[in-house]
């Protein structure tokens, strides 16, 4: 009895017996299905993985695909045991000699005679197929197990690297036990995750790393607050007298552009002139809030306090630079529109026509808005347009009244 279905009945030594040629022909191959499984076995078992899936404690999605594959491996090694066994008695029966054993090696190499820990009596091909598919499906799910951990588990161990350099950093800047609580747990529930239940992480055969990402960012953030804080403990007296520096070229630019833009002003009507830029006092007031900070030892505020202000200035700093190309164009506008109004005068008088009546309402309205104070520029550049249009309309002979020589109007 045991693993070996023992011959029961009579009627199955009716058929013809199998040649020794068939025999040994069949015996071989029954010989390496039985080595092939045992290699399979014995990798299975060095697998890292299966291993690693072995000591876990699984949970979720990873789980419930992992519960019937331990059944399918007891049940691959009962079952290669069984089929070994019958191998074995095989070979032994074939060397034994003796009276004529064909029949019972037929019935044991293609008869059902591994007996499979699932009741049933198989013929060894069919025995060889289940332990194929066992080994196949229980490869299959450890292979996805594998794939999900190989994506997840170099990245946790980053996040797990960046939290202790938080800790650090924490614990340098005499932060409490508990500052980061949230991201601590956040940590802790993404860990158990990786850990116990890498499938629930995989969507559409791929693993959905965002989780991850998103507290890489907010640990990568806190990182980079706490080093700002450290560098403000150990050089507050520096950083802000920089800074303080820098709030004195500021206050001088500014200065500069006020200064500029009095003169548009002045001279120029526009509303890109009427916007007054006076940043300092609001840069002086946060500087003082910092040595409130510093006195009550609140560092890493004043790390993130400090970059603000430092972002800040830097954009103060463009928003006067650019204020002030503004207002140095509006000048340059209006010189380049005196420039071409003294040019179409020129011309004009060059052809004998300065002073022409339908010249001098355009010349006129240019002049006086170009040179009084202030400037309209928009009105004198459709003055002067108008003035250009009609002096190239006459030079062409182009005057509907044919009057290209009337200068009754002011000479201008």
């Amino acid at each position: 009895m045991g693993v070996i279905r023992q011959v029961a009945s009579a009627s199955e030594f009716d058929r013809p017996a199998m040649s020794w040629e068939g025999i040994d022909h069949a015996l071989n191959r029954v010989r390496g299905e039985a080595a092939r499984v045992a290699l399979d076995l014995a990798e299975l078992d060095r697998h890292g993985a299966y291993r690693l899936i072995q000591g876990a404690d699984l949970t979720g999605e990873t789980r419930r695909r992992w519960e019937p594959e331990i059944a399918r491996v007891q049940r691959l090694w009962k079952s290669h045991e069984a089929f070994s066994a019958v191998v074995e008695r095989a070979a032994h029966v074939r060397g034994a000699g003796g009276e004529d054993p064909r029949a019972e090696l037929d019935l044991l190499l293609t008869g059902a005679s591994v007996a499979l820990p699932t009741g049933e009596n198989v013929a060894p091909a069919e025995a060889v197929a289940r332990m194929t598919g066992d080994y196949e499906a229980v490869t299959e799910t450890v292979s996805a197990i594998e794939t999900a951990w190989d994506v997840l588990q170099p990245r946790l161990g980053e996040l797990e690297a960046m939290w202790k350099e938080v800790c650090t950093l924490s614990d340098m800047v005499e932060l409490p036990a508990d500052a980061h609580e949230g991201l601590r747990e956040n940590l802790e529930r993404i860990g158990e995750t990786v850990h116990g239940d890498p499938l629930a992480l995989v969507v559409d055969d791929g693993v959905d790393t965002s989780a991850l990402l998103l507290l890489r960012d907010a640990l990568d953030r806190t990182r980079g607050e706490l080093r700002d804080a450290l560098r403000m403990r150990d050089s507050y007296e520096e950083s802000v007298r920089r800074l303080t520096w820098a709030i004195d070229d500021v206050e001088q630019a500014a200065l500069r552009t006020e200064r500029l833009r009095a003169r548009v002003v002045e001279k120029i009507s526009s509303p890109e002139a009427s916007e007054r830029l006076d940043p300092v006092p609001g840069l002086r007031a946060a500087v003082a809030e910092m040595d409130e900070l510093r006195d009550r030892g609140d560092w890493r505020e004043l790390g993130s306090r400090l970059g603000r202000i430092q972002q800040t200035v830097h954009d103060v700093e463009d928003a006067l630079r650019e204020q002030g190309r503004v207002l140095t164009e509006l000048l340059q506008r209006r010189a380049e529109l005196r420039g071409r109004l003294d040019s179409c005068r020129a011309r004009a008088a060059r052809l004998g026509l300065d002073g022409h009546r339908r010249l001098v309402a355009p010349y006129v309205r240019a002049h006086w808005e170009l040179w009084s104070a202030p400037s309209d520029l928009r009105a004198a550049t459709t003055a002067l347009t108008v003035y250009d249009r009609t002096l190239r309309e006459l030079a062409n002979g182009r005057d509907p009244d044919g009057e290209a020589g009337d200068r009754d109007g002011a000479s201008g």
